[in-house]
């Protein structure tokens, strides 16, 4: 419908909140590898990075994340559990830090069963300077990442 000679066109529409989300907040150029056991725990977990923006790889256990390292990911930050079958994450991180291209990724590692000072200490002597307790605190979680792996 014509009014006074001039087509009468609606405004712009403004981008719904999540739209708005995506275009302010950068993607880090490298994923996070999570290497988690408890597949809830390692869904719940990618779920989150991912909702942040951030690219997540996941592994099942040490042997499954060393495999992907060494297909040729290159994590800015692996999320390590410490107790796993088949190879735990302290036999990953000693493995890991035998390869020169893998020794530097840094590791935060987390576990519910390994508590007190001497877990500390023996993660400590693998390069490991971050060990959270499972239930893990998922707003500081996020701020160590954010230390690691900036949105550029």
């Amino acid at each position: 419908m014509r009014f006074g000679g001039t087509r009468s066109t609606p405004p712009p529409r403004d981008p719904s909140p999540a739209q708005r989300t995506q275009r302010r907040t950068p993607v880090p150029e490298k994923p996070i590898l999570i290497v988690e056991d408890d597949s809830d725990l390692r869904d719940a977990l990618a779920y989150l990075l991912k909702a942040c923006g951030y690219p997540v790889v996941a592994a099942g256990d040490g042997e499954a994340a060393l495999s992907e390292l060494r297909g040729g990911l290159e994590p800015c930050l692996i999320l390590l559990d410490l107790l796993m079958p088949r190879k735990d994450g302290f036999q990953f991180r000693s493995e890991q830090l035998e390869n020169p291209r893998l020794a530097n990724i840094p590791t935060i590692a987390y576990s519910g069963i390994y508590t007190g000072s001497n877990l500390r200490e023996k993660a400590g002597a693998l390069g490991i300077t971050t060990v959270l307790e499972k239930p893990v605190d998922y707003d500081g979680l996020l701020d160590l990442i954010e230390k690691h792996c900036p949105r550029t």
